[in-house]
């Protein structure tokens, strides 16, 4: 799914940026436009095609400073994407925070189970969703990678998993700051206010990730992959 999107997403983006250069701010929009009708996977047969078109309007979005009013041929509504419930892990919180503030919109834990909810224009909320379960499924997949070759091989295994998850979250968040300040990401203010509004009787949760013995090299490894993780990378094999 989306390590396809994020790779087709990565090979387009320097031809899409030298065609924007010399474009005025209708040009643009009307590409975002045009990007925002081939992300529409009901009309769209390419899933790959149709994420990375996503992906590639809201970078032009953040960068020329383009609302869902202007970009949407419909009125902008504000969405709760849910996450499946199946992601459950303690580090949930802190990575659903990090997409959260990089995509522009807001996020909660919902219901006992806690499933994790981005809040927000309806493009940018569904891009959260998608970039927050490829990217979990990364940490979720190389931490356990990680542990089960410290076993087989007699080392220690004691916190290499939270070590890993850790590092990872630091990496990401790195990264992605890096790209949300130089083109400028701030979540809409009519989305900070809704959400504020919406959420005053939200009860707070105490989700996170507990403190426990520390593995140097698996939070090394974690850093790299978390700076690296949306180069559209694959999934090693176990």
């Amino acid at each position: 799914m989306l390590p396809n999107a994020l790779l087709s997403y990565k090979n387009a983006t320097s031809t899409n940026e030298r065609s924007c250069t010399n474009m005025d701010n209708k040009q643009v929009l009307e590409k975002v436009k045009r990007l925002l009708a081939l992300s529409d996977k009901s009309k769209n047969e390419s899933e790959a095609e149709a994420e990375a078109a996503l992906l590639k309007a809201h970078e032009l979005m953040a960068k020329y400073d383009i609302t869902m009013d202007e970009a949407s041929e419909e009125k902008v509504a504000y969405v709760n994407e849910v996450c499946s419930s199946k992601w459950n892990m303690g580090f949930r919180k802190p990575l659903a925070v990090i997409i959260a503030q990089n995509f522009r919109c807001e996020t909660y834990l919902r219901g006992s189970g806690g499933s994790v909810v981005f809040f927000g224009h309806a493009t940018d909320a569904r891009i959260a969703k998608e970039v927050f379960e490829y990217a979990y499924q990364f940490a979720m997949k190389e931490g356990n990678r990680m542990y089960n070759k410290n076993y087989q091989m007699s080392r220690p295994t004691q916190g290499v998993f939270n070590s890993y998850v850790k590092g990872f979250l630091i990496g990401l968040k790195t990264k992605l700051g890096e790209q949300s300040t130089a083109l400028m990401v701030v979540t809409p203010a009519d989305v900070k206010e809704t959400f504020e509004n919406m959420s005053k009787e939200f009860k707070q949760s105490s989700g996170g990730m507990r403190q426990g013995d520390f593995d140097i090299d698996a939070y090394t490894q974690g850093i790299q992959d978390g700076k690296t993780v949306m180069n559209g990378r694959r999934l090693k094999e176990n």
